[in-house]
Parts: C-alpha cells; structure tokens; sequence
C-alpha cells in the first residue's frame, strides 16, 4: 500500500469512528424506538452531557491505544496499559467498572492482573471492540494468529473474557480486510461475514455472525437489526449490528454511521465500530463537511487524531506476517 493510501485508511478508521461515537453519544441507552420519535433520524450532532460534537471514552482510548503503537511499532500490553491510564478523562463517559480498573492502572496496579479484579472471568463488555481499530490497521498483513495476540495484548489490561477478545480480534481482522480492498469498492458482504465466522472461536458470536448473513441477505431494516441484537453493551449484542451497518451500508460511509446510531442502546460505541469499518474502506475522501466542522477540535480533537493517524500510518510498514 502506497504511504498516501496508506495514511487515507488510518485517517478514514480513526476519524470515522470519531465521527460515529460524537452523533451516537446523545441517544445512547436510548431505544431506536425513542430515537425515532424524538428525532426522526438522527443524522447530525446533536448536544449531550460531553459536550456538542465531544466524543466518548471510546475515542480516548482508541487515541491512547493509537499513540502506544506509535510509540513501540506494535503492541505491548505494558506500554498500552499505561497509555490508557495517563489519557484518562473520567467525564468522557467510561463505565464503573472501566474507572475502577483505569484508576487501579494509573496506581501501579499490575496490567496482568487487572482484567480480572473485578469480574473472575473479566468483563464481557464492548470495550475492547470499541478501541481496536488502530491493531487492526497496523497488523492488517499480519497472520491471524499474530494479530490475535495482538489483540489480548492491546485490551488484557480490562477485558480477558473469551467474549469481549473474540469480538476485538473480530473487529481487528475485518478493519485489516476492508483496509486492504480497493478503496471505496463495494465489498462481496456475504464472503467477509463467512470468513469472519470461519475464524471466530466463540460459539454465541458465531451464531451472531450466521444472523448478520441472514438479515443482509433479507436486506431488513435497522428495527429488525435492533430486535435481533439488543444493542446493549455486551460485545455480542453490539457487535455484530455494527458489523451490520458496515456492510448494509458498504457503499455510503456517512449512511452506515447513520443506521449504526439510529439502531440504539449503546448507540456511539456501534456507531464508532461501524465508522472504524467504513473508514478503513473508504479512506479520508467521504467526510461530511457538517460532521469535520463541527467535531470537537480541542487539544486531543479532530487535528490531533489525523495527526496520530498519520503518524501510526508513518510509523512503520505492516507488522506481519
């Protein structure tokens, strides 16, 4: 991949996952029922308790996960642990038990062990899915095997349940399989959800993986979607409607974010993952100018995240094979 194609991917990821965690944090939680009567659609930003066109915890740590790569050409589990704690901003919106481990991390608590102070098999949560991208992008010649150590590597330090890593290594891979398309091709959807169910080592996710062929071969509505999944918070009842919208909407970027937000429940986190997907394909030239405008652009806003795209982008070819 050539470097000016290769910094449009990083870019289009980074920022388009901003753009879908910043237009989903005013309806998250909320039902794509109640968003539909509130608002009809939401396709701009709308004013919440962060801010108008702040992001979430989901950007901070993608951006501290990104920074830590940058820093070491690849992943270490110590290095990101230690940028996760010294990018925390508690008013971005992390959960409890997010804040409980970020803090035990910012006192010296060992990495290794953190994953698991609080639940015994740690935390089923979306939170590794959420901030993987940057892995996904940097290890995208990598072999599976590689990339997945990657991945534990990268989320170890909050989130060891077979679940919440599954669903990272799968949002992982499929930012490396879109990354390397042509970009703005129209992907073959249905090969790529059978590739990822190929891999996928968690039986629940592999299920969730068969039900997204099903709805985008039936080319069913985000209330179907919705239905199908929850959209809670759990990484297999998120993931997958991201992976939906991703593919549903493989040809319009600024479409898919949308339908990812308006499916509800944890409506910026899907609509970040959703944006990672259609960024990796589509590259930095799809942006709605409304959106880039309007994002946040503070000391770790908008400029700062195509900065550290571009320089993860920079930082060294491909981590493989």
């Amino acid at each position: 991949m050539k470097t000016g194609e290769c910094r449009s991917r990083f870019v289009g990821c980074l920022l388009g996952s901003a753009f879908g965690d910043a237009l989903g944090a005013a309806v998250e939680m909320q039902s794509c029922g109640d968003i539909r009567q509130q608002f009809g659609q939401v396709r701009d930003f709308l004013p919440h308790d962060k801010g108008f066109g702040c992001y979430t915890d989901d950007t901070e740590m993608t951006l501290a996960l990104a920074r830590s790569l940058i820093v070491r050409g690849q992943v270490d589990a110590a290095v990101c642990s230690r940028h996760y704690a010294e990018a925390f901003s508690p008013e971005r919106g992390y959960g409890r038990s997010a804040v409980k481990i970020i803090e035990a991390l910012a006192e010296g608590a060992d990495y290794r062990q953190t994953g698991t102070m609080l639940f015994s098999q740690g935390s089923f949560g979306n939170g590794a899915a959420m901030r993987i991208a940057p892995v996904g992008l940097l290890y995208r010649d990598a072999s599976e095997k590689i990339l997945r150590q990657a991945v534990f590597d990268a989320v170890c330090c909050t989130h060891v349940h077979p679940e919440a890593v599954e669903a990272a290594s799968l949002q992982a891979l499929s930012v490396a399989l879109l990354s390397k398309l042509p970009v703005g091709e129209k992907p073959d959807t249905l090969a790529i959800v059978e590739q990822l169910e190929r891999t996928c080592r968690f039986e629940p996710l592999v299920q969730s993986l068969r039900m997204v062929t099903e709805l985008l071969r039936t080319a069913v509505g985000g209330d179907k979607v919705a239905r199908c999944f929850g959209c809670g918070v759990r990484s297999s009842d998120s993931w997958p409607p991201a992976l939906w919208a991703a593919l549903r909407f493989a040809d319009d970027p600024e479409e898919a974010i949308i339908q990812a937000v308006n499916l509800g429940g944890d409506a910026d986190t899907i609509g970040a993952m959703t944006g990672a997907l259609v960024g990796a394909l589509h590259g930095d030239g799809w942006f709605p100018s409304r959106w880039f405008g309007l994002l946040e652009n503070g000391p770790d806003g908008r400029d700062e995240i195509i900065s550290v795209a571009e320089d993860l982008a920079d930082s060294g070819v491909s981590v493989g094979p």
